[in-house]
């Protein structure tokens, strides 16, 4: 079923000054894992906006604006076959 679509775009530069001003910004935005993931990445602040994009869009699919659930309630993860895949989890779940 769906609730309904939501798109999101976030300026690179931008993300990465914010995420350089603020030491604990990544902590609470991204799950241990997606840290990892980025880790060992020529640019992680690039692929760390697409994955704060997607918590956004998914914000907007479901109506909601930020503070309606917990930025690690959703997060980007990797299925089986390599390609990009969404886990919501907890208040965002319960949402969706």
């Amino acid at each position: 079923m769906i609730i309904g679509i939501g798109i999101d775009a976030v300026e690179i530069e931008r993300f990465r000054q914010a995420l350089e001003r603020s030491a604990s910004l990544k902590e609470r935005l991204f799950t241990a894992e997606e840290l990892s993931y980025v880790q060992p990445q020529v640019d992680p602040s690039a692929s760390l906006a697409a994955r704060f994009a997607a918590r956004e869009a998914v914000m907007k699919a479901l109506g909601v604006g930020l503070g309606a659930f917990d930025f690690h309630d959703v997060s980007v993860c990797r299925a089986s076959s390599g390609q990009p895949d969404l886990l919501v989890v907890g208040r965002a779940q319960q949402l969706a």
